[in-house]
């Protein structure tokens, strides 16, 4: 079976969704799934002005998929839509993967939405969110399957119109990890042996919470807070004594499970998909989104209690190996095969 993977983003492109598409360019082959490199449109957005771009994007879709079985898309509008005309010209089915809602993103970040998701898709709005709605809508319902990452997902999905016979709940796995061990990322990056780290890394979008995070200070102990690049990101997590996540939304957070998986004490929240994975005072300490006061409380309990630290490392591993555990890839190319079949 060739597949063609339309993404929005790609490695080393920071996110989910381009972890992603690289998984399954790395592994489909063992399933018997012939993969090419990926169709990324971030690479033609750098080259062409926009909406320019998703011409010049529909385009390369139309030629690179004629022979093709299937397309899998990563994102429902930069790369969706674009799929989703050449589908139809082609009458070539396609499967989206979703790891969020592009509209309400969009919106956050240009149109002056300050409302969360859950709080996002119960209200209407100007015209011009309300077009980004309808077309991921769109895009969504003609898709061949949704692939949702949580459940929590999957009824966003719903929220847009999607079947449910047609949403399949994949959760994802953990490929590839930093195996630095925290000595030897503190070496590299130049940290004392005994300095306390704090990390809290990825895309700088208003929901992941760094602005509040930057305003806690506590003495002695250094908060490293940002967009890194992905070598440096793993260089910080590998080196931190707790890691921060104060997100006001998760569709299904990749570096939660990185994180657990490398035994780091957590703290977080529950938006979203956090509440699929995470357990408070069980492998993570969850606190309220955007709250100072409770955020700075959790820090200074978790920095002066090492035997709790300890509880949460231990059962943070045991969570990330019943998603090691996981056959993400498997599961996702049986999805592609009852299409295929069909």
């Amino acid at each position: 079976m060739r597949i063609l993977i339309a993404a929005g983003i790609y490695y080393p492109d920071i996110g989910g969704p381009a972890t992603y598409a690289r998984q399954l360019v790395n592994e489909s082959p063992g399933y018997g799934v012939e993969t090419v490199e990926p169709l990324v449109y971030t690479k033609i957005a750098k080259k062409w002005p926009q909406g320019l771009s998703h011409f010049v994007y529909f385009l390369n879709v139309l030629r690179k998929s004629r022979n093709k079985d299937l397309i899998l898309v990563t994102d429902p509008m930069s790369s969706g839509f674009p799929v989703y005309l050449a589908s139809w010209i082609l009458r070539k089915p396609y499967v989206l993967k979703i790891g969020g809602d592009y509209a309400w993103e969009q919106s956050i970040q240009r149109f002056g939405v300050k409302e969360l998701l859950d709080e996002f898709l119960k209200k209407k709005y100007g015209w011009k969110v309300e077009l980004m709605r309808w077309l991921e809508s769109r895009v969504a319902k003609r898709a061949a399957a949704v692939i949702a990452p949580s459940n929590y997902l999957a009824g966003v999905a719903g929220k847009w119109g999607v079947e449910r016979n047609k949403i399949k709940v994949i959760y994802n796995s953990i490929s590839s990890v930093s195996r630095l061990t925290r000595k030897e990322a503190r070496e590299k990056l130049g940290i004392k042996e005994s300095k306390i780290i704090l990390f809290s890394g990825g895309r700088n979008v208003p929901w992941k919470g760094f602005s509040m995070l930057r305003e806690i200070t506590i003495p002695d102990v250094k908060i490293v807070i940002g967009q890194f690049p992905t070598e440096i990101y793993d260089l910080w997590l590998a080196a931190c004594d707790i890691y921060l996540l104060n997100t006001g939304y998760e569709g299904f957070s990749h570096q939660i499970l990185e994180a657990m998986f490398m035994g780091k004490s957590i703290i977080t929240t529950d938006s979203g998909g956090n509440r699929e994975v995470v357990e408070n005072e069980k492998n993570a300490l969850v606190v309220e989104y955007n709250n100072k006061k409770a955020w700075t409380g959790a820090i200074n309990r978790l920095i002066g209690d090492i035997v709790l630290q300890k509880k949460l490392s231990e059962n943070a591993v045991k969570t990330a190996q019943k998603f090691l555990d996981k056959d993400m890839v498997g599961e996702t190319v049986k999805v592609f095969k009852e299409i295929y079949g069909n």
